[in-house]
């Protein structure tokens, strides 16, 4: 852990309020948040190919309220906000790329096998290859994430 000079200022200010030395009270700062940093580093959240819900979010994550300082520990929207973020580097398409449109010919041929009292054969294969990039991770399993996080377009303005 590397302590600048305005945090060994600190350490300093409340060794001569506590009458203690400034490696002791580092050493007790470091040791009473090294616990929380290191159960956030546990969480599964840093994998780019997975959202996770609000509900699964909140099963894996424990926030501590500490006097005078506040609440500590991850948020939702700040977790979305990452998430969204760090997409922008992902490659990503158009989602007509996605869509598979049906000729003039097939939408005739299933049009006279409607008209005719039959039920028409409609064959579309869907690109699902290209949905299981990002998977949203929700209490029922995980899903294809499709448009989950809203991507805007840099407009140059």
């Amino acid at each position: 852990m590397r302590i600048n000079r305005t945090e060994e200022a600190i350490f300093s200010y409340l060794a001569e309020l506590t009458h203690t030395t400034a490696s002791e009270v580092k050493r007790a700062v470091t040791s009473f948040f090294s616990v929380i940093a290191l159960e956030a580093d546990r969480l599964p959240f840093d994998d780019e190919r997975k959202i996770y819900t609000r509900a699964k979010f909140d099963e894996f994550v424990c926030a501590y309220n500490i006097p005078y300082i506040g609440r500590l520990g991850p948020v939702y929207s700040r977790y979305l906000k990452w998430r969204s973020n760090d997409a922008r580097g992902l490659p990503r398409s158009k989602r007509s790329d996605y869509r598979v449109g049906l000729t003039r010919s097939e939408i005739e041929d299933i049009a006279e096998e409607i008209l005719s009292g039959g039920t028409p054969q409609i064959n579309r294969k869907k690109n699902s290859e290209l949905f299981n990039r990002v998977w949203l991770v929700g209490k029922e399993g995980k899903k294809s994430a499709r448009q989950v996080i809203p991507k805007e377009e840099d407009n140059g303005v």
